[in-house]
C-alpha cells in the first residue's frame, strides 16, 4: 500500500520512494517552481480541504462559520450549487506504471455530474499548460485497491476569491496531448 508523507511531500511503498506526478512534471521542465510561494502552497491545501469538506456535507468551520463565506471556496459552494455534484471519491492516492517506471499521485475529486463521472482537480491559481497532463496522468492510474480512475471525463476548476469559478474540461485532442507530453516526462 502506498503512503503518503504530506510534510515531505513524498508517496512510498516499502520503503521505497515513488515520484509524485508533480514531481515528474517538474523535472521534466512542465513546471517552474520558481512562482510557487509557501503562501500560496497553504492557501492551496486550506481550499483543496475547505472544499472537500463542503462536497462532503459540512456547511460551517470549526468556529460555526459558513464555509460560503471564505475566500476561493465561496467558488465552490457556487459550482457545487450550479452543478449539484454527487462527491464519490476524495483526496485519493493513486499509482500507475507507464513505459516501465511508476509514478503515484492524489487528485481532488471524482464526481458524479449528470451522470458522468468526472474528475475534477482545483486550482486557486491561473490556468497552466501542465494541468491537463496532471489530469490526464491521474485518469490512467489506479486507486490503492487496484480500481481504474477511468473517469468519463475530466476537469480544471478554477476558483477565484470573488465567488466565480471557470471550469476547463480536458478535450479530446488535449488528452490525447496530454498523454504524449507525460510518457515524454516520464523518460
Amino acid at each position: 500500500m502506498i503512503e503518503f508523507n504530506a510534510e515531505l511531500h513524498e508517496y512510498s511503498e516499502n520503503g521505497v520512494i515513488i515520484p509524485s506526478v508533480t514531481q515528474i512534471l517538474q523535472n521534466a521542465g512542465y513546471i517552474d517552481a520558481r512562482w510557487f510561494t509557501a503562501e500560496a502552497r497553504d492557501r492551496g491545501s486550506a481550499v483543496h480541504t475547505l472544499c472537500e469538506r463542503y462536497a462532503k456535507g459540512e456547511r460551517q468551520d470549526s468556529t460555526g462559520k459558513p464555509l460560503a463565506y471564505r475566500e476561493y471556496v465561496n467558488s465552490f459552494c457556487s459550482w457545487f450549487l450550479d452543478n449539484r455534484p454527487y462527491l464519490i471519491a476524495s483526496e485519493c492516492i493513486v499509482s500507475h506504471t507507464l513505459n516501465g517506471k511508476r509514478y503515484a499521485g492524489k487528485f481532488d475529486g471524482i464526481y458524479e455530474i449528470g451522470g458522468r463521472r468526472i474528475l475534477v482537480d482545483v486550482k486557486t491559481g491561473a490556468k497552466a499548460k501542465w494541468h491537463p497532463i496532471q489530469l490526464v496522468a491521474y485518469s490512467l492510474a489506479e486507486l490503492n485497491e487496484g480500481t481504474k480512475v477511468n473517469p468519463d471525463a475530466m476537469m480544471d476548476l478554477y476558483l477565484k476569491p470573488d465567488g466565480t469559478y471557470r471550469e476547463c474540461y480536458v478535450t479530446g485532442a488535449e488528452m490525447v496531448k496530454a498523454i504524449d507530453d507525460f510518457k515524454e516526462a516520464m523518460k
